[in-house]
């Protein structure tokens, strides 16, 4: 083998080993559970909600989240995206609250606040993940939220 074989043979190597321990890794940490989700603001100017996540850490060890991304719909109807930075580090065997702001599309999250009123239901989903040290975990979590919630927040926003 010439020298420059062996330099691409070690190159490939450290590259498949690189890859094989961070899959190993993630195979040992399991994602963070979405327990659940309130929405504690709402700006249509902004074009902005925060929602409290309550997350909660299934691993005997603490896991840093460095950027939390994904997409929420509510009725089945896209209505924004998560793409934040993240400085959390969520404990072992802890729940935590978290506030997570989300970019909305105005025309799509009109046309859902339409369909709420009309289905008098706000069933939500939210697929995403967060990155750690350990590379993407993913999740996926869906629910109710409560009407009641959903007008006052609503009209909150709009007081001046």
């Amino acid at each position: 083998m010439t020298i420059l074989n062996k330099a691409v043979f070690f190159l490939i190597l450290s590259l498949i080993s690189v890859g094989c321990g961070t899959g190993l890794i993630k195979a040992f940490v399991d994602a963070p559970e979405v327990k659940k989700i309130e929405l504690k603001s709402f700006s249509m100017k902004d074009q902005q909600a925060v929602f409290e996540v309550l997350l909660y850490n299934p691993n005997s060890f603490s896991v840093p989240i460095t950027k939390m991304m994904g997409d929420i719909t509510l009725n089945q109807i896209a209505i924004g995206n998560i793409d934040v930075e993240s400085d959390i580090a969520l404990e072992s065997y802890a729940t935590q609250k978290v506030s997570v702001p989300i970019k909305l599309n105005s025309n799509a999250l009109i046309k859902a606040v339409k369909n709420i009123f009309k289905l008098r239901q706000a069933e939500y989903t939210f697929k995403g993940g967060v990155m750690t040290s350990a590379g993407e975990l993913k999740f996926s979590t869906e629910g109710d939220l409560s009407m009641k919630e959903l007008i006052s927040t609503f009209f909150n926003s709009i007081r001046l």
